[in-house]
């Protein structure tokens, strides 16, 4: 029994040196690949942080972008509407100088109307004004006739008076 005792003593010795190698062995691996898996972890977690950042930063990129967008919409529909403003405008303004030209068109034809009418009155008052003058050259001529006759009259009624002739009745 001492040789069993021995035997076994050495037996769990031994089985007790391999348990602890193989537990040393074990922890080695383990320690070894959990360090491997903690430094990928590290790697992959570095990865992801770096990722996400690239992500909240596109994310801003695009909120960004699209508030741009949004702002640059807001700014064509308003020049649009502005457009459209300016174009009725434009289009009333055009159809107003149509109008105006066609209006300055009529009046300039009825100034020309009018001149040549003017110059046709004109033309008849002085006419009319020679024929006035004429005309008041013959009275006044007339008028030097018709004193010289009532001056004749009168050198007959003084020559009648003289002579103790009968006296007409213009001569009273």
């Amino acid at each position: 029994m001492a040789y069993i005792k021995k035997n076994v003593n050495l037996f769990l010795l031994f089985v007790i040196v391999l348990i602890v190698v193989a537990l040393a062995g074990l922890t080695s691996y383990y320690h070894s690949t959990y360090q491997n898996l903690s430094t990928s972890y590290d790697v992959k977690l570095s990865e992801i942080t770096n990722l996400l950042d690239d992500l909240n930063e596109q994310r801003s990129r695009l909120n960004q972008t699209t508030y741009e967008l949004n702002i640059k919409e807001e700014r064509e529909s308003e020049l649009s509407g502005q457009y459209l403003d300016v174009r009725e405008d434009y289009d009333k303004v055009r159809d107003d100088l149509d109008k105006t030209k066609s209006d300055l068109k009529d009046t300039q034809d009825s100034l020309a109307a009018t001149e040549l009418s003017l110059i046709s009155s004109q033309n008849q008052i002085s006419a009319l004004t020679a024929t006035v003058g004429e005309l008041q050259s013959q009275i006044n001529s007339l008028e030097d006739d018709k004193a010289d006759l009532y001056n004749q009259i009168d050198d007959i009624c003084d020559y009648i008076q003289s002579h103790n002739l009968s006296q007409p009745g213009e001569c009273n």
